[in-house]
């Protein structure tokens, strides 16, 4: 049997700081990360701030089965439980000074989503990114002369795994034997 060791993923974050270049590259270089109920005074403008990410259980694609990854070229495999899924919402929050410039973000935005309808993690794929509520669309607070937008997007199916990887070797040759009447014997390489 395989051994058994600890998989080291941090799936969350890798993805939320993925998420936080792309923006700081499509939207504003000074993009910034708030966690959900944190307090966040703009100090200065324009201002965009990726609020979260909130959690929630991606709970119809929840599995009791295994995965199983073969390196045929090495022959050897590993194993671990399926993952579970989670969508990573983030509240986008853009202030700025005045309306005009908030039309402009907008536009960013709305490019950014159609530019980024996955987002690639190194060695594990990628995930989808849409929007759930437009910039513009969510409710917000302002207590400033200052002009403010939000929005929500998504970002579906994060795997989180736990850890524990079991790996060992394949089975190379098989070799079969025959008896009876006719006593034969083969060996079947992969």
């Amino acid at each position: 049997p395989g051994r058994k060791r600890r998989r080291p993923l941090s799936t969350i974050q890798t993805v939320t700081e993925t998420l936080i270049r792309l923006a700081k590259q499509a939207i504003h270089p000074d993009t910034v990360l708030v966690f959900p109920d944190d307090l966040f005074e703009v100090q200065r403008t324009p201002s965009v701030i990726l609020q979260g990410p909130k959690l929630t259980e991606d709970r119809f694609r929840r599995s009791q089965s295994r995965l199983f990854e073969k390196n045929v070229a090495e022959l050897s495999f590993e194993e671990c439980r399926f993952p579970r899924l989670y969508h990573l919402d983030f509240d986008l929050v853009v202030t700025v000074d005045r309306e005009a410039e908030l039309l402009g973000f907008h536009e960013s935005v709305s490019r950014f989503l159609q530019l980024y309808p996955e987002i690639a993690i190194a060695d594990q794929g990628s995930l989808n990114l849409t929007e759930l509520v437009p910039l513009g669309g969510l409710a917000r607070v302002n207590l400033s002369n200052l002009r403010q937008s939000s929005g929500r997007i998504r970002i579906e199916s994060c795997p989180v795994y736990d850890g524990d990887l079991r790996d060992g070797r394949l089975i190379r040759d098989r070799t079969f034997q025959f008896h009876g009447d006719v006593t034969e014997q083969r060996t079947i390489q992969p």
